[in-house]
């Protein structure tokens, strides 16, 4: 049970990431984020979020990162 439980921790955060990292460099919109997030068959729970509508309002806070070059 266990690995399990490991795995599906896994996977949410990897898909957190994933979409974070896209909305920072500018791949996904705020909408396309949320719609990745709701269309995720993640168990965010395990990552110390509620309800879906949470992981939303984090995804929401994100910003695009634009890097200042020299």
């Amino acid at each position: 049970m266990a690995k399990v439980k490991n795995w599906a921790w896994d996977c949410a955060e990897n898909k957190l990431d994933e979409v974070v990292e896209k909305v920072k460099n500018g791949t996904f919109t705020q909408s396309q984020a949320v719609k990745e997030i709701k269309n995720a068959n993640e168990n965010w729970g395990l990552i110390g979020f509620d309800t879906v509508e949470d992981v939303i309002e984090f995804i929401c806070e994100v910003k695009f990162h634009n890097p200042v070059s020299c």
